[in-house]
């Protein structure tokens, strides 16, 4: 059923769920963050909270990277030959999978602020988020990333075919 509605889609209607799909997750970050700072803390003293400011900056760098070279790779899978629909489905599942790899990092932290208190953890969130903000899928970037040509910006824009 899903899969049904979106090939019914037409390019455009896929170029504007891609920014509600990044809105929602950043959204979901925030509030996870402002519930945990409103959560009264009585911070868990153990051995392994000490390992915690260690692994999440670790875990952040490390999911960055592997997540843009996967986005890059897999743009890279996109054939100049496919159909706009197709490359833009294949786009979008770069994407959410570029923004799923951050979002880990950024939710293990929060959970290190909620057990430890230590606002190192929220430091490490707050740049993931605004990492993420500056990510923001704009038609802009998708052309630019895509490397569409005339006649697939048009058909983007509405103007040319039409479905």
């Amino acid at each position: 059923m899903i899969s049904k509605q979106v090939q019914n889609q037409s390019p455009a209607a896929i170029v504007k769920t891609l920014p509600i799909i990044h809105m929602a997750l950043v959204a979901g970050q925030t509030l996870f963050v402002a519930v945990t700072f409103i959560i009264p803390k009585n911070p868990v003293k153990s051995a392994g909270n000490d390992m915690l400011i260690y692994i999440a900056p670790i875990l952040a760098v490390t999911c960055f990277i592997a997540g843009h070279f996967l986005f890059l790779k897999l743009l890279g899978n996109i054939k100049s030959d496919s159909t706009l629909k197709d490359k833009l489905m294949a786009y979008q599942s770069a994407t959410i999978v570029r923004l799923a790899l951050l979002e880990g990092p950024s939710l293990f932290s929060i959970v290190g602020f909620l057990l430890t208190g230590n606002m190192i953890f929220l430091g490490i969130t707050g740049a993931i988020i605004a990492y993420f903000i500056y990510l923001r899928p704009t038609r802009q970037k998708i052309e630019d990333d895509l490397s569409l040509n005339y006649e697939e910006k048009a058909e983007l824009d509405g103007t040319g075919k039409v479905y």
